[in-house]
């Protein structure tokens, strides 16, 4: 065995329930008892070999890690081989008697040491035998009420030093998990959007996902889904636009356009075929009906809408 160790359980022997500790290091072994209605005590300190001689006096010889070990399972009540029984020091004459046959001896007067002492009885059940291993407990008193009251102090100060760092490791592991939500949903717009170079929700802080609240970030992302939505409708709109405005070249009839009594175009009429047709060379001969009206231009359209919006938007 390396570093102490140590064990505490409630045991009810035939004396009423009592409280057993033990200590067991690598030569040494520690009992005490302490009876849970009185609150007396007994206690005895054993080091390896007193324990092996024990256990060799007794017929069956057990080795220290090997007698700790069974005391600890019978404390535990691991194990149904082992138990233990509390016994006084009459009872343990009487147990030798039927054991040997022989008379009991008279108990000792009450004002003799051994009347207060007390016998811990580690007991080895084999298939056609039981072996009692004695452990004397000299009486060790009655706790101090001043040690007992002081005991409690350093206990509820440990426990309350216990309870506030498991509230803060608590607290510690809620802003972890939420850093790790917010810091796991990053920008998605460019500069001037909502990124950390154009300023807005961002705002461009140290840390600024780390500080969103729930609330705020779901109030983002619900954001972020409406203006994608948005995008989807307005270039479905514009594809749709650009379907219905576009028609094969000579289904679109030419309107009839008067000419001057010299014959010669309008010069207005001249400049704005000029403007529409985006800087292609007119054509040679120009028809006897007149000239072209100008052609539809996507481009304009589209920008010409967009700026609209952007207008109504400031207005709004």
């Amino acid at each position: 065995m390396g570093e102490p160790r140590y064990l505490q359980a409630d045991y009810t022997f035939r004396h009423g329930a009592h409280a057993v500790r033990l200590t067991l290091a690598r030569s040494a072994l520690e009992v005490e008892v302490e009876a849970h209605l009185t609150a007396d005590q007994w206690r005895g300190e054993f080091d390896a070999a007193f324990i092996e001689d024990l256990t060799h006096k007794t017929g069956n010889f057990k080795q220290f890690g090997v007698f700790c070990s069974m005391l600890e399972s019978a404390l535990t009540q691991s194990s149904e081989s082992v138990s233990l029984e509390l016994l006084t020091y009459a009872d343990l004459e009487t147990l030798r008697s039927r054991k040997v046959g022989a008379i009991a001896r008279p108990p000792p007067s009450a004002a003799s040491p051994l009347s207060a002492k007390r016998y811990l009885i580690l007991v080895y059940s084999v298939e056609f035998d039981r072996i009692h291993y004695p452990l004397p407990l000299p009486y060790a008193g009655r706790p101090d009420p001043a040690a007992l009251r002081r005991l409690v102090r350093e206990l509820r100060e440990e426990l309350a030093q216990l309870r506030a760092r498991r509230g803060e490791d608590r607290r510690d592991a809620e802003i972890r998990r939420l850093r790790d939500d917010t810091g796991n949903w990053p920008p998605r717009w460019g500069d001037g959007g909502w990124g950390a170079a154009g300023g807005g929700f961002w705002g461009g802080a140290a840390g600024g996902t780390a500080n969103l609240f729930p609330s705020q970030l779901a109030e983002a992302k619900a954001s972020e889904q409406r203006l994608q939505l948005r995008v989807k409708s307005l270039t479905a709109e514009l594809a749709s636009c650009r379907r219905g405005r576009r028609t094969p070249a000579g289904t679109a009839p030419r309107p009839q356009e008067r000419r001057s009594p010299s014959g010669a175009r309008p010069r207005s009429a001249s400049r704005e075929s000029h403007g529409g047709s985006q800087g292609r060379p007119p054509p040679r001969s120009p028809s006897p009906a007149g000239p072209r009206p100008p052609r539809f231009d996507p481009t304009a359209f589209v920008r010409a809408r967009q700026r609209r919006q952007k207008e109504a938007e400031l207005k709004k």
